[in-house]
């Protein structure tokens, strides 16, 4: 019979299903009950999410100790970005010696997150935020922009708007 489970069951799987089973008894038993030194289970949407310094979340538009927008319509974003989800109008504003972007568009459902629109600005006008919940009901959410409800630059979106990771 020892033979017999010797080849039923060699030493290496039981041993690693020994571990895996004390293991997962462990966070099964205390999950939410008490604080384990090994937690493995995040508790998401109740603790706020980490993620790395350098995570890629959605483009993002900045704005100056003014209010005005930083960027200066050099087009390096939009030129250097490899799908071409950027889209700038330049104009000009009163009292603003620099061209003022009347549109700045930016498709999320083609970005590839790359960061290249990032590097190429010279003006650190635009950055990558750390929001990463980016799903949404209609493709129309996905289209951002300067104008319209809805397409806010400058802050998180509405479908993801409790999940920018704390810094």
């Amino acid at each position: 019979m020892n033979k017999f489970l010797r080849t039923l069951i060699p030493a290496d799987i039981a041993k690693g299903l020994s571990i895996t089973g004390k293991h997962f008894s462990q966070v099964f038993f205390t999950a939410n009950r008490r604080k384990v030194p090994l937690h493995i289970v995040s508790e998401y949407p109740e603790v706020p999410a980490k993620v790395q310094p350098r995570f890629r979340g959605r483009l993002t538009l900045l704005k100056d100790e003014q209010g005005e927008i930083k960027c200066v319509c050099c087009l390096a974003c939009e030129k250097i970005c490899p799908t071409q989800v950027i889209t700038i109008e330049k104009g000009k504003k009163e009292g603003r010696k620099m061209p003022f972007p009347v549109r700045y568009d930016f498709e999320m459902e083609r970005c590839i997150f790359c960061e290249f629109c990032v590097e190429s600005c010279g003006f650190d006008s635009i950055i990558l935020n750390h929001q990463f919940e980016l799903a949404a009901y209609n493709r129309e959410d996905f289209s951002l922009g300067t104008e319209g409800l809805g397409q806010n630059m400058f802050e998180p979106s509405h479908a993801g708007k409790f999940s920018v990771a704390d810094d």
